[in-house]
């Protein structure tokens, strides 16, 4: 008998500790998390010294938090190019070959100039693929006109959060030139010129806002972030987070 009340104690204390627990339990949120993943291949950069095309593969990588309403809570984007085996130019990752098959033997000097051929072996079919590095990576050794390419996203990152995957279509569509640019003064194509001056202009002050910061283009052959973000939002699982 003395067991059974002792037992019984016990089974009270627990419950009313999970009571407890369960009332000072921090609070949670649910929203949606997506991967998005868009490739895009780019003619160029230029050819090699005997005439012979280069290519390359842009791969957006875009991961993203998503609130009930679909809005983007935080955003994060990332890139990697990589050029095909006669690219010679210095920064880019660049694939060789696989092992055991004929590739490009490109020295140290980024000379431009294919040197022969080589048969890729397993060592340096490893090192070269574990050399790559993202755009994000590559930090100032990948200078534009304004900063770099990090910075740059860093901006389009900050002005999309808040938006819905639509609104960002909608800018988008709106305020950039043929070339997927944020419109901009002085424009020479006809098209672009109209559509930038039929803007307001709180419009107009927005985007000089934007292009001091951000220039590059948001879907041509270097890369589309646009549908990487629209990916992302359409491989959202549910999750929840504590506020």
């Amino acid at each position: 008998m003395k067991k059974l009340l002792i037992g019984f104690v016990i089974a009270t204390l627990l419950i009313g500790l999970v009571g407890c627990a369960s009332q000072t339990a921090a609070p949670t949120v649910k929203v949606s998390q997506g991967f998005g993943l868009v490739n895009t291949p780019r003619l160029g950069p230029g050819k090699d010294d005997t005439d012979t095309q280069v290519y390359s593969i842009n791969q957006v990588f875009v991961n993203a938090l998503f609130d009930a309403e679909g809005k983007i809570v935080a955003l994060y984007i990332d890139e990697l190019e990589v050029a095909t085996p006669n690219y010679d130019g210095a920064g880019m990752p660049h694939f060789s070959g696989f092992p055991g098959q004929s590739g490009y033997n490109n020295d140290a000097n980024h000379d431009g100039v294919v040197e022969g051929v080589l048969v890729t072996d397993n060592d340096n079919f490893q090192a070269e693929i574990n050399g790559w590095v993202t755009k994000r990576e590559r930090g100032d050794s990948y200078h534009l006109n304004t900063g770099n390419w990090a910075t740059q996203m860093d901006k389009y990152q900050e002005l999309f959060v808040g938006k819905t995957v639509a609104e960002v279509e909608e800018w988008f569509n709106k305020y950039t030139a043929a070339n997927g640019r944020p419109l901009k003064d002085g424009l020479t194509n006809e098209q672009d010129k109209a559509k930038y001056d039929a803007l307001t202009a709180d419009e107009k002050a927005m985007l000089a806002d934007v292009t001091t910061s951000a220039t590059i283009s948001l879907r041509d052959a270097h890369g589309d972030f646009v549908g990487a973000i629209k990916k992302a939002y359409e491989n959202r699982v549910e999750i929840e987070i504590a506020q």
